[in-house]
């Protein structure tokens, strides 16, 4: 079953990469789907406390068309087979979707995703940083047109993991930055009633995702994935 997990996730990756209108579908066509997210796949329930995006709607979607089946904390597997979670960590925390592979009652292979959204070049790293062998789905617009003419722009799809996409240089700046930020929520509790603690509104752009990185680190994770 892992060598069919792998390569589901392989042929699903490629998938989105090569086509990023499929992270760009009218949710209102998959509206179960949101509906499904939304409710973590109680019926009674009045949702998990934040709106699903149309980001995430059609990356359920692709996932279901790729063979994984929804799971959630209150619909474990009952059977071997591929399935997804949603918010495996609960709302606004890392990790947006997780797949794994459900065998003998216990999961045998899996593998974390986060995903961002812009309209532009640029996107927020909600906690401040990538993280280790999650894999981050980003979707964006790519100019396409040359300098100093009339800008055009294509939607594409950045996959990669954690580890692969910062620079040497920007992992350096970054560890710096955190030294300080543990200084200063160190040493500075706050002054009367007020207490202070700083925290990372980072954001990234997409500029360095070239198509020849884009292929790159897709790679990469089909390497990674052949691993778990």
């Amino acid at each position: 079953m892992t060598t069919t997990f792998s390569k589901t996730i392989q042929t699903f990756l490629s998938q989105l990469s090569k086509n990023p209108a499929l992270l760009r579908r009218d949710a209102g066509t998959i509206s179960s789907i949101k509906k499904q997210l939304h409710s973590q796949g109680d019926s009674n329930s009045q949702g998990t406390g934040n709106q699903v995006t149309d980001q995430e709607t059609c990356f359920a979607a692709a996932l279901e068309e790729g063979g994984f089946k929804y799971s959630s904390a209150g619909q474990p597997p009952v059977e071997t087979g591929l399935y997804y979670i949603y918010q495996l960590n609960g709302t606004q925390r890392s990790i947006d979707f997780q797949a794994y592979d459900w065998v003998d009652g216990e999961k045998r292979s899996l593998l974390n995703f986060d995903l961002k959204h812009t309209k532009t070049e640029t996107f927020f790293l909600n906690d401040g940083w990538f993280h280790e062998n999650i894999v981050y789905v980003v979707s964006w617009m790519r100019k396409t047109s040359a300098a100093r003419k009339k800008k055009v722009v294509e939607a594409a799809t950045f996959i990669a993991l954690g580890q692969e996409i910062p620079t040497d240089e920007e992992v350096k700046l970054y560890e710096e930055l955190c030294a300080i930020k543990k200084k200063y929520n160190t040493d500075y509790k706050g002054a009367g009633s007020f207490h202070c603690y700083l925290r990372f509104a980072n954001t990234y752009k997409c500029d360095r995702f070239t198509p020849e990185f884009t292929e790159e680190c897709l790679d990469k994770t089909a390497k990674f994935v052949e691993g778990l």
